[in-house]
């Protein structure tokens, strides 16, 4: 229930935390279109206006529930496990919340690379600590960003209207969908993505 629905709350402060859940619960029913001003005001049962003193605008907004759902992130620690393990805990964190928060994958992967480089930093440390130089750390990165990016969109895509309407291959192909999981696909990918990242490790020259 919105707290439009609790009673007079117009004089009552608002936390960050409620403007948040306001604008992930409106994201849900409605993607991130349908997020306005208006409408989150009427969700917390305050005036539109009184809104901006809160919120100066929905760039902001967006800013604030991004910024929320990277603190979920957690860093792995070097605890012995090794640069791969670590990096897959985190490629799988970030997952987590791209699934958790669908039509906002776009807002929180451009956060990592501006705003919030928490995230960035740390898969960064991972590569520099496994041995990368600074060039191949760099392209390793932008390989996991455009995996993570890459997935949320193939995820977010509809599927085709018939079998009918795909070729050949992919008529006869389609009929596997019902027996692949999403953590299947992950799985494939972080899987193939590892593999990739270690043999380019043990190729490159040492000095």
């Amino acid at each position: 229930m919105s707290a439009a629905h609790k009673g007079d709350s117009r004089d009552s402060p608002l936390t960050e935390g409620e403007i948040v859940e306001a604008a992930l619960r409106l994201i849900k029913q409605d993607g991130v279109d349908g997020l306005s001003m208006r409408r989150l005001s009427k969700e917390l049962g305050r005036s539109h206006m009184a809104m901006y003193y809160w919120v100066p605008d929905k760039a902001a907004l967006l800013d604030l529930v991004a910024s929320a759902a990277l603190r979920d992130i957690p860093v792995p620690i070097d605890a012995g496990q090794g640069w791969a393990a670590r990096l897959r805990a985190l490629i799988g964190s970030i997952d987590v919340q791209l699934r958790a928060n669908p039509g906002l994958g776009g807002i929180l992967l451009d956060r990592m690379l501006s705003t919030d480089r928490r995230i960035l930093n740390a898969a960064m440390d991972i590569l520099v600590d496994a041995g990368f130089d600074d060039a191949d750390v760099l392209m390793a990165y932008a390989t996991v960003h455009t995996y993570l990016f890459g997935r949320y969109q193939l995820v977010t895509a509809p599927p085709p209207a018939s079998e009918e309407e795909a070729e050949d291959t992919v008529a006869r192909l389609v009929v596997q969908l019902p027996r692949l999981t999403g953590r299947d696909y992950f799985e494939f990918g972080v899987d193939t993505l590892i593999a990739g990242l270690r043999d380019r490790l043990d190729d490159t020259p040492r000095e």
